[in-house]
């Protein structure tokens, strides 16, 4: 009997039924599209992992590592070793920086470095090199044409078009130069004082457990070597793919919250329209359970139709993005459906209805027999109860979480919607019932509006609620996505620098800012001293050299960092891409005779790594002579500026006199890179020069594909939003129906009743919508800073826009809906069963 009432009620209701399982079959696609694309990216990931490293095991390090310790931990199948220095390369009087890549025959393990006529690299001969494009275009040197590195000249024999690891550390930018272990030897790049890095791979037939890196580091026993597994040699290229999934997952959850509010909306208008026939249903002996369970029932069909269309569409949308990120990554994504990326809409699809259901259901239960013979309208506050939503908000703060692909990002989504939510209700109810007196005061027409809005003040704020969340939701995913393009708005515009020097002795200073001057088409964005050192002590305590057994992951990798050479620089207040997040900044002169410390500032993650605060002290050791400092403040540096900046700054009077060198970031017009490339090495011969030029395309590129892709989600967002306005002015006209057409009885024409309409309408659609946005700015403020760490950056238009948007499209709804109801009979309407 229970599932003959389901489908019984079903049938008499398609319009509700279409309307309910369309809104939460889009809220659902987003969710399929992104699980889906999360476990293809993890695939390709997984599938390019050794590629990408070119090894099962890798061991870094400025020192020779003694092989034989790492192969009495595991079994070593076979190992190859490579060299990476920096040299200049040369060809016709043209001179660049180029990162040397020393290799032996059987490098790499896994996959090959392609050359531009889709060969693969194989020396011939110990006189061959092999290039990036990009020296190609700098020296405009050809295939055959002698490259001279070091003291010796290489045969130019291919161009590299991917070595399938490159990234953005200053390895990847300066252009690389593959050269043999015996051109190693005759270019004499290694000599006494030279600084070069080896690099081991290793091929096992084993699987590499934690355990195992432990007890390598411990063999090895090097603090400054660097081991690295496939797994997260991928995790840099996937880098800012995290930013990507983020975003996703807070359009996915913005999207599900949206359907989450239609359809609480629907199916609330769906009872109040059956809350009588519920009454019957019990005056005439069914058992509430049974009563329950068909109302329950009809919400798990239209849920489960809802699920299983959004997961049927999801292939349709997820080939669309992984063509573009094919297109425009260079990836080789294919389409992915795992369990997970299926059952997790599933589960929220029929769960989170299903929850929101019993919730409306319960106070239904309840309704006093005696409302059969009234015309009041009952019940209409006791889903003001809102612990009945407690497991649905447990639920959603739960999926915020797993979707969100992040803790903090999921509980700060969650539990700001939900206690924007609370607040709205506490205030909200309170505001309009001290509105009531409204309803006395001007035109006939404000009269009744106020007089609806302040009489049916749940319904009201369930109204404002929902435009308010829509308009949020509709306003927080272009936000988010103008604060992330703003991140390399400087460099994408051209504001950022395109040319790094380094090595500039500070003779050559003034020459160097001169050369730029006479030469319009640049300009010196910083020119920093940079000084060489070592870090000898943290408050006072000497740093630990070695690795011990006992150590925990997290305090290897704090002791191999602390034992890095650090660069140090001072100069007087922040640089643009600088901001003071504690403390303050240096000041006055360093002098020896009123304070023992020098005071600095560090970069604010720098200092959580090492451990320090304002007020603890670090010494530094620079050229063997110990120097004590303090510090006074934290800053946070936007590295994306592409600008040169140092984790450690000192006041002045204290390095002036140290042996150092500068650097410098230039701005140049791209035309113009390569002719004041070659100028500089003719006027400069030993400054390295650095084009940053193709990082920035490259970031570009990824940038673009990231608009195109948050466009897309951002528009089911939009989509979702229609419905919600749609389903939730639409219903409460339906709800409506009989006030309207009493108001025509009692003699008002249809132009009066429009403009009531209209004026409450627009009451709750712009101060909801103003509401949303403001509540925007907040939301995004605190996941751009928190989430992100980045910068929020305000804008006006997209503030107004939804605003203007949430509140036309409320009035054009309202309009065409309330012309359509009036075309009906009064006679009719009050003949209907409720």
């Amino acid at each position: 009997m229970v599932f003959r009432l389901i489908f019984r009620e079903l049938k008499s209701s398609p319009k509700f039924s279409l309307i309910f399982i369309l809104n939460l079959a889009i809220g659902l696609i987003g969710l399929v599209a992104i699980q889906s694309f999360k476990s293809s990216f993890s695939d390709e990931l997984n599938s390019r992992s050794k590629t990408i490293l070119g090894g099962d095991l890798s061991i870094s390090s400025r020192l020779d590592v003694d092989i034989s310790k790492v192969s009495d931990v595991i079994k070593v199948e076979d190992l190859t070793r490579s060299i990476r220095l920096f040299s200049m390369a040369g060809y016709s009087e043209q001179s660049r920086l180029a990162s040397i890549r020393v290799i032996e025959d059987k490098y790499p393990f896994y996959g090959n470095i392609v050359l531009e006529d889709g060969s693969f690299l194989e020396f011939k001969n110990d006189h061959e090199a092999y290039i990036y494009p990009e020296l190609k275009r700098q020296l405009n040197i050809s295939l055959g044409d002698e490259l001279i590195v070091g003291e010796t000249t290489f045969k130019v024999a291919g161009f590299v078009i991917d070595d399938g690891a490159q990234s953005f550390q200053m390895g990847g930018i300066a252009p690389r130069v593959y050269i043999t272990f015996k051109g190693l030897e005759r270019a004499e790049l290694i000599k006494e004082g030279s600084t070069y890095s080896n690099k081991y791979l290793f091929k096992v037939k084993e699987k590499i457990t934690k355990e195992k890196l432990k007890a390598i580091s411990l063999a090895i026993n090097d603090s400054s070597a660097r081991i690295v597994t496939p797994e997260k040699s991928s995790q840099q290229v996937s880098r800012i793919l995290n930013y990507i999934n983020d975003f996703l997952g807070l359009v996915s959850l913005s999207g599900l919250f949206l359907a989450s509010m239609a359809m609480m909306y629907l199916f609330r208008s769906f009872l109040y329209k059956r809350r009588k026939e519920i009454a019957i249903f019990q005056f005439l002996g069914l058992k509430k359970s049974t009563v329950f369970f068909v109302l329950i029932g009809q919400l798990f069909v239209l849920s489960l139709i809802s699920s299983l269309i959004a997961i049927s569409f999801g292939p349709v949308i997820l080939p669309l993005i992984i063509k573009l990120f094919n297109e425009q990554l260079g990836y080789n994504l294919q389409l992915t459906y795992t369990f997970a990326s299926i059952l997790i809409p599933l589960i929220v699809g029929i769960l989170s209805p299903m929850l929101i259901g019993v919730a409306l259901i319960l106070p239904y239960l309840n309704i006093d027999f005696k409302f059969l013979f009234s015309f009041d309208d009952e019940g209409e506050g006791q889903g003001s109860r809102w612990y009945i939503y407690l497991p649905w908000i447990i639920f959603f703060y739960i999926i915020s979480i797993v979707i969100g692909h992040s803790v903090i990002i999921g509980s700060i989504f969650a539990s700001f919607l939900f206690l924007s939510l609370g607040l709205l209700f506490l205030i909200g109810n309170f505001i309009l019932k001290r509105l009531r007196g409204l309803s006395q005061r001007g035109s006939l027409s404000r009269k009744l509006a106020w007089g609806f809005l302040t009489r049916y003040r749940v319904s009201s704020l369930f109204i404002i609620a929902s435009l308010m969340i829509s308009t949020t939701m509709i306003t927080l995913i272009p936000t988010l996505r103008n604060v992330l393009l703003t991140e390399l708005e400087g460099p994408l515009r051209g504001d950022g620098p395109a040319l790094f020097l380094f090595d500039i002795q500070p003779e050559q200073v003034e020459n160097l800012n001169s050369f730029f001057v006479a030469n319009e088409e640049s300009e010196v964005l910083v020119m920093a001293p940079m000084i060489r050192s070592r870090l000898s002590k943290i408050k006072g305590e000497r740093i630990q050299s070695s690795v011990e057994e006992s150590m925990t992951r997290e305090q290897e990798r704090a002791i191999r960092m602390r034992n890095r050479g650090v660069n140090l620089s001072y100069r007087e207040g922040l640089d643009i891409s600088e901001t003071l997040t504690a403390g303050r900044l240096t000041e006055g002169v360093y002098d020896l005779e009123k304070s023992e410390f020098a005071e600095i500032t560090l970069e604010h993650r720098y200092a959580s790594r090492l451990g320090v605060d304002i007020g603890d002290t670090l010494e530094f050791e620079i050229f063997g002579i110990p120097l004590a400092t303090k510090i006074v403040g934290l800053r946070e540096v936007k590295w994306t500026s592409f600008r040169p900046n140092f984790f450690i700054q000192f006041q002045k009077g204290v390095l002036e006199d140290a042996p150092k060198t500068f650097v410098s970031a230039v701005k140049v017009n791209k035309d113009s890179v390569g002719d004041i490339s070659q100028k500089l090495f003719e006027k400069f011969p030993n400054v390295s020069v650095v084009d940053i030029t193709r990082a920035i395309d490259r970031v570009t590129n990824i940038m673009e594909s990231m608009v195109l892709i948050l466009t897309s989600m951002t528009l089911l967002v939009f989509i979702v939003g229609l419905l919600v306005l749609y389903s939730l002015i639409s219903h409460q006209l339906i709800i409506r129906l009989k006030d309207l057409n009493l108001l025509k009885i009692l003699g008002l024409n249809d132009r009066m009743i429009l403009k009531v309409v209209l004026l409450e309408t627009s009451i709750i659609a712009l101060s909801s919508s103003i509401i949303g946005s403001l509540l925007c700015v907040i939301l995004g403020a605190i996941v751009s800073k928190v989430a992100f760490k980045s910068s929020f950056v305000f804008s006006l238009p997209i503030a107004i826009m939804p605003i203007i948007g949430v509140s036309f499209i409320s009035l054009v709804i309202t309009y065409l809906a309330t012309r359509s109801m009036l075309k009906r009979n009064a006679a009719e309407v009050f003949g209907e069963v409720n």
